[in-house]
């Protein structure tokens, strides 16, 4: 989440996907700050939803730590990393800003009952159905359940429970009644 861009359009859609998905249980928020930030608990009430931590994610975080609350968060989680998720892990500058594969099946695996929503703006204009359906299918060999919502601010939902993503999906186009082709899994 990039604080200065609090409000934005992304942050109506983010808002609006969980309002959509509130049917099936409780949410919390995951933000992957990059920088402190004082205003966190507003950011919770606009999405509606608690927040699991407000650590800040630096290059060289110890990751695994860095998601346990996450991982032992009995409930769904949403995850809002700056950029997205990214199938290949790397270090560096830049690394904080994206949710790597590994830590999203770590996550996934440790609550195999809740479902995990993620931010994912980093597919190109264009190619968002391609790119998402890839990381998707990467997804899939871990033997996790997905589906992506594509927009201009693109969405990845995953689980372990295929019968719960299915229910999600059902519950997002219904509330949503959005176009089935702006789905994919």
């Amino acid at each position: 989440m990039r604080p200065r861009f609090f409000g934005d359009s992304y942050d109506v859609v983010k808002q609006s996907l969980l309002r959509w998905l509130s049917p099936l249980g409780t949410w919390f928020v995951h933000p992957m700050f990059t920088k402190p930030w004082d205003r966190a608990d507003e950011f919770a009430r606009f999405l509606d939803v608690r927040i699991v931590a407000e650590d800040v994610l630096h290059a060289e975080t110890d990751r695994t730590a860095y998601f346990a609350k996450a991982c032992s968060l009995p409930e769904h989680l949403f995850l809002d990393p700056n950029t997205g998720l990214r199938s290949k892990t790397f270090r560096g500058a830049k690394s904080p800003n994206y949710l790597f594969e590994d830590d999203l099946v770590s996550i996934a695996d440790a609550r195999p009952k809740w479902l995990t929503l993620v931010f994912d703006q980093s597919v190109a204009r264009g190619k968002e159905k391609q790119q998402l359906c890839q990381k998707l299918s990467c997804l899939q060999s871990h033997g996790l359940s997905a589906v992506a919502y594509i927009s201009h601010a693109c969405f990845i939902l995953v689980g372990r429970d295929a019968e719960l993503v299915d229910r999600a999906l059902a519950t997002l186009r219904r509330g949503s009644r959005l176009p089935a082709e702006r789905f994919v899994g």
